[in-house]
């Protein structure tokens, strides 16, 4: 492959405002298809090695993103979020390019302070759920930490600050939001789904 190519394409910051929501949309279809049941399996198998293709190409062609996507990846990883075929297929993808590219730089203290966030914003996430699915009744007392942590929020501040401190792009920051923002769209649109299949249960 080209590396003047690579070179290139990793300091074109229109190709990760592209790929990062890309990133973030196939990673909840993945997640629905087998958690949720809304989407299907067989595709979200097709899809997950694509999702591992892109975001080690995303990492190996520029080390600010590595060093964002490879947070993330500690974070859910730590956490147990690899959990269905799907998630093992595409984490085996990325893991697979990763290690044979031998090439992959990464920014180690601000690695360490957004996995810090990232496993952070699981563990409040788990939380949220968890009073979700077994306190319905109660009213949660903290309606920011819901928000908060409902849309893991502790890591865009976490890549804020690292943006105001000059050491990433601003629009590497945007990137990560739209990831996130396009993975909330999908998770949205599967709730649709869930939420018409038992509207039209209830009415046969």
């Amino acid at each position: 492959m080209d590396i003047d190519w690579l070179l290139a394409l990793g300091s074109n910051m229109y190709f990760f405002l592209l790929v990062y929501p890309v990133l973030g949309a196939g990673l909840k279809y993945i997640d629905d298809a087998f958690d949720e049941q809304t989407f299907d399996k067989t595709k979200a198998l097709i899809l997950a090695p694509v999702i591992g293709i892109l975001g080690a190409l995303s990492m190996l062609i520029n080390p600010i993103s590595a060093t964002i996507l490879l947070a993330v990846v500690i974070g859910v990883f730590l956490k147990g979020k690899v959990d269905n075929r799907a998630h093992l297929f595409a984490f085996f993808t990325f893991f697979i390019i990763f290690v044979l590219s031998g090439i992959v730089q990464v920014i180690y203290l601000p690695l360490i302070f957004l996995s810090a966030a990232a496993i952070l914003d699981e563990v409040g996430n788990d939380v949220i759920d968890y009073n979700m699915t077994y306190h319905r009744r109660k009213k949660f007392r903290y309606k920011f930490s819901l928000y908060f942590f409902g849309r893991r929020y502790l890591m865009k501040v976490a890549l804020l600050f690292v943006v105001l401190m000059g050491v990433f792009p601003l629009y590497f920051l945007i990137a990560f939001i739209l990831f996130d923002e396009a993975y909330i769209v999908v998770s949205l649109y599967s709730e649709s789904i869930k939420e018409t299949a038992k509207n039209k249960s209830e009415k046969a």
